[in-house]
């Protein structure tokens, strides 16, 4: 029976990594970002700018039949301007909580009243992080709407037990999103040069080793009792 995942975040980083191993798995997967260069048979890409409720809204997921598993992943994600609350614009902040929390509300909402009916096993996969659990300075919406997104999985998992949600960590990870955090002056984030550590001393994960890894899980669900992982333990 065929596999479906729906992924926020496709075309880069971690998502795009996910995608392709995805469908080396024999998955149908549908990637929802702003751009993309993916062409796959299995692939059905919604051009989708998740900082823009209306064009969220505008989703709608596909009727399914006869399928034996069926995953939304909740993996884009957006850091916005690093500086402190007091600095930011009213559009930076309205864009990140748009993209961090709000689209994942919105798309599992829809998921769920979508294939709730269906004989298929349903698993909600938000991709979190270490900034959910302790306020960084300057990263203030970013950790903010990231404690929403672990509060999500954990409101799922009481609403709807037949359902798994999990929230995943993955760690420092070597994307696009480091590269901005380097280049920010140390003025605006005063913990700059520990993350240029990370980079020189090759302590950052690489997104193919961190969509593995996410695969694994995905494939032993039993295996894990706690509905928040960190990749840094396995």
């Amino acid at each position: 029976m065929t596999r479906f995942a729906f992924i926020t975040g496709s075309s880069k980083g971690i998502g795009r990594d996910l995608t392709n191993l995805l469908l080396s798995k024999g998955f149908v997967v549908h990637g929802f970002s702003r751009s993309n260069a993916l062409k796959h048979y299995n692939f059905h890409h919604h051009k989708t700018d998740l900082a823009n409720l209306n064009k969220i809204n505008s989703i709608l997921f596909p009727k399914i039949d006869n399928v034996k598993e069926i995953y939304l992943i909740n993996n884009a994600g957006e850091i916005g301007d690093i500086t402190k609350i007091g600095n930011k614009s009213s559009n930076n902040i309205i864009d990140e909580v748009n993209i961090n929390i709000t689209a994942p509300i919105l798309l599992s909402n829809l998921f769920i009243k979508s294939y709730k009916s269906i004989q298929s096993i349903l698993t909600i996969i938000n991709i979190s992080s270490g900034a959910a659990l302790r306020p960084i300075h300057s990263w203030g919406t970013y950790c903010i709407s990231k404690s929403g997104i672990d509060m999500l999985t954990k409101i799922i998992n009481e609403e709807h037990p037949d359902i798994r949600a999990l929230s995943i960590y993955p760690g420092v990870v070597n994307t696009g999103m480091q590269e901005k955090i380097r280049n920010t002056s140390d003025e605006e984030f005063p913990l700059k040069q520990k993350f240029i550590d990370y980079f020189n001393n090759n302590e950052l994960n690489d997104c193919k080793t961190v969509a593995e890894k996410i695969f694994y899980i995905m494939s032993n669900l039993s295996q894990f009792e706690q509905n928040h992982i960190s990749l840094r333990d396995f």
